[in-house]
């Protein structure tokens, strides 16, 4: 599954994880991933009332280091 942009870059790709599982992902809490998502550090999708976090932004995220 994949939802597009006007942009090739704005691709989203799956696989995907919810909010709590991305927060296991990242060892945070479920506050951060939502604000991460609103400052666009990471990306995400609403699908059918829930919002999905896209793993390979979680990934290129937590390679960064930002979160030490």
């Amino acid at each position: 599954m994949e939802i597009t942009s006007s942009d090739d870059s704005e691709y989203i790709y799956h696989p995907f994880l919810t909010i709590a599982e991305a927060a296991r992902f990242l060892g945070i809490g479920k506050q951060i991933v939502y604000q991460l998502i609103e400052f666009d550090e990471i990306r995400a999708v609403r699908e059918q009332g829930w919002i999905l976090v896209e793993q390979r932004s979680l990934e290129a995220f937590r390679a960064s280091g930002q979160l030490t």
